[in-house]
């Protein structure tokens, strides 16, 4: 809403205090119409904002409400004022439970504030958000967000792979999987070895994948040679050598 020409003094404090005086009586929409009148003046009064934001909220005004709750989060930011921030973020959830930016933004606050525990939990909530394939990408990003902080979570590991696969992302995910083959025989963990390999040989079957995952019933988990140009999809390990 913009003020009209013929409106030549702009009282900030007297619509101010008839926007408070309609909230108080719980006249929303007036209320919402008075802080207007200064937004149209000021679009970055952040005080107004933060008066607004709660009562698009009410009427349902989704879009104004986001875009208030923006504003504050990054005055708040900018102050340093983290804990605000957070909480201004997860009003913000409330009102777009898909909203991929403040999923992974939360999460970056959680951890710049020393609480990884925190920060999980706003990703498993992103990662129930974005279920279906409609939002592929999204779950994409929230699940290497969560491999970014537990490196070592093979069921994410294996999970991301599926949606790289669901995407067309081939390449992406059997390079994902020679890293997983590579990072748990090292560590000599031959269950989640085994369990590499034989995805490996699902998405990528071949003799050599196929004979790669046969032998992982029989070996101990070994690392694979660096991979050759030219040579096949699935490099020989110590296990096969010379065979």
């Amino acid at each position: 809403m913009k003020l009209s020409s013929a409106t030549a003094s702009y009282d900030r404090d007297e619509i101010l205090r008839m926007a408070e005086k309609y909230r108080s009586q719980r006249r929303i929409r007036k209320a919402i119409r008075e802080y207007e009148k200064i937004l149209s003046v000021d679009r970055r009064d952040i005080d107004v904002h933060m008066k607004i934001a709660p009562l698009y909220i009410r009427v349902g005004r989704k879009d104004q409400a986001k875009d208030s709750l923006l504003q504050v989060i990054s005055w708040y930011e900018k102050q340093g004022f983290v804990e605000k921030a957070i909480a201004t973020l997860r009003l913000a959830l409330t009102v777009d439970r898909r909203n991929l930016a403040a999923h992974l933004h939360l999460a970056e606050l959680y951890l710049g504030k020393g609480h990884p525990g925190d920060a999980r939990n706003v990703l498993d909530a992103a990662r129930k958000a974005f279920r279906g394939k409609r939002y592929l990408k999204e779950a994409i990003a929230v699940e290497e967000k969560i491999l970014s902080l537990a490196p070592d979570d093979f069921p994410t590991q294996v999970f991301l792979v599926r949606l790289l696969w669901k995407t067309g992302k081939r390449r992406d995910a059997l390079d994902r999987l020679r890293r997983m083959e590579e990072q748990w025989a090292r560590r000599g963990n031959k269950k989640n070895w085994r369990k590499t390999r034989r995805l490996l040989c699902r998405h990528a079957p071949s003799l050599s994948t196929g004979w790669g995952c046969f032998l992982s019933f029989f070996t101990a988990p070994v690392p694979n040679r660096p991979v050759k140009k030219g040579n096949p999809q699935y490099p020989q390990d110590e296990t096969t050598r010379g065979n």
